[in-house]
């Protein structure tokens, strides 16, 4: 028996599951850009202790994305991005006179996380304490302005602003 033979046939299978295992890395590396990301809507619930608040990732005609196999959400495998890549800014202002009065607010999310609503639209879930935003002795309203801009290391910034949104529980 030809021992040659034997190497050269080993050394195609071992070329052949090197090439696959090539292919697939290469599209693991598209991992980080979501599928027709083009913008965020954002909306807010008051509670007692904190603001709670939606997060959802837009399509270019304003749609909210939902979970199919064109979008990159949270999951297990190389089409996944976890809420650590996403770079979330939230400025919140106090309210006078039907304007914005002061920065109360100036920071990030707490506890960013991926959830669904109305079974596959994607959103994420993030909220703020009241214990972080300061007080402002000024205002004449307890709504305020919300602006928060949310990106990845690919995709982004985008931005949505609140405005007359409850950030207090009582007026001065």
């Amino acid at each position: 028996m030809n021992v040659g033979f034997l190497k050269d046939k080993a050394a195609k299978k071992i070329l052949a599951w090197l090439a696959w295992g090539g292919l697939i890395a290469i599209l693991g590396c598209e991992t980080g850009v979501i599928d027709n990301f083009a913008g965020i809507k954002v909306e807010t619930t008051f509670r007692p202790n904190l603001l709670e608040f939606d997060i959802f990732l837009l399509n270019e005609n304003g749609r909210p994305l939902i979970q199919t196999g064109s979008i990159l959400t949270p999951g297990t495998g190389p089409r996944s991005l976890s809420e650590s890549k996403f770079t979330e800014h939230v400025e919140i202002y106090s309210m006078r006179n039907g304007t914005r009065n002061k920065k109360v607010y100036d920071g990030r999310f707490i506890d960013l996380r991926w959830g669904a609503l109305g079974g596959n639209r994607r959103v994420l879930f993030a909220e703020i304490p009241h214990r972080l935003i300061e007080e402002d002795e000024q205002r004449d309203t307890r709504m305020g302005v919300i602006i928060v801009t949310l990106q990845t290391d690919k995709q982004g910034p985008f931005k949505d602003t609140l405005e007359k949104a409850q950030i207090y529980g009582r007026v001065p």
